[in-house]
């Protein structure tokens, strides 16, 4: 069974929530998609963890009865600094915690595995958490944090160009920098950005057509929209009315 928690306040700019997965009556498989989050993953029977990268497409996910894991979901801007390697070497990855934290923060991490309670790994993995960002202050990338915000402000829907322009950086400055510290390029972030905040608005608002929804959303251009949207949009919806009323972001 799955479930989602909620961080705690003092945490919630940093981690979008808590997840675990146990207790399930057979084995399922599920597809995953893309949300602009690292995930931190601890598999409780086998007291071993991993980071599974940002994504850029879904993932199938085969998830046995036995299974018995509680995850961390960062949002990815925020994990730029807790990790050891450029978080675009990550991208669309599983990747041993011995390659992404220093051997010390691991260890610490051993504790985890002999505590009973949900409660209380969430209590430890977010005190974990909030220790690691106050030794790793100093590399955080302010300017990318900035806007990194500003596109999930703005839904997705943003000049890229003029982005680099307020920020008085190039274009491929901000593209290189923007890449290094989050794992994809900004042009990949804010399409999965926009795509997940059509799918909301698609869930919650039955009543209103796809085309609103759409040019609500920034969407203008179909022909792009099928190269770059077609992976993500059918993991979601096979549908082809859906796919063409989404389009990419354009500089």
């Amino acid at each position: 069974m799955y479930q989602e928690i909620k961080p705690s306040d003092r945490l919630a700019d940093i981690i979008e929530s808590f997840w675990t997965f146990s207790k399930n009556e057979s084995s399922e498989n599920f597809k995953v998609l893309p949300d602009t989050c690292s995930d931190l993953i601890f598999d409780l029977n086998k007291n071993q963890g991993y980071l599974s990268g940002i994504m850029t497409t879904y993932q199938l996910v085969e998830l046995s009865k036995e299974t018995d894991l509680i995850g961390v979901r960062f949002k990815s801007e925020k994990f730029g600094s807790l990790c050891k390697i450029p978080v675009d070497e990550t991208k669309d990855l599983k990747v041993e915690l011995s390659q992404i934290l220093p051997t010390k923060k691991q260890n610490r991490l051993n504790q985890l595995y002999e505590l009973e309670t949900t409660t209380d790994k969430v209590h430890f993995i977010e005190k974990f958490v909030k220790q690691l960002f106050e030794h790793t202050s100093e590399r955080q990338d302010l300017m990318i944090l900035s806007i990194a915000d500003n596109v999930r402000t703005l839904k997705g829907t943003l000049s890229i160009r003029d982005l680099a322009n307020s920020h008085n950086i190039s274009l491929r400055q901000l593209e290189r920098r923007f890449k290094s510290y989050i794992g994809l390029t900004i042009k990949e972030f804010s399409n999965i950005v926009r795509f997940n905040n059509a799918k909301k608005s698609i869930a919650n608002n039955i009543d209103s057509s796809l085309l609103e929804i759409a040019v609500d959303r920034g969407f203008f251009d179909h022909s792009h929209m099928t190269n770059e949207f077609q992976a993500i949009a059918r993991a979601f919806l096979d549908n082809v009315v859906f796919l063409q009323s989404i389009i990419v972001i354009t500089d």
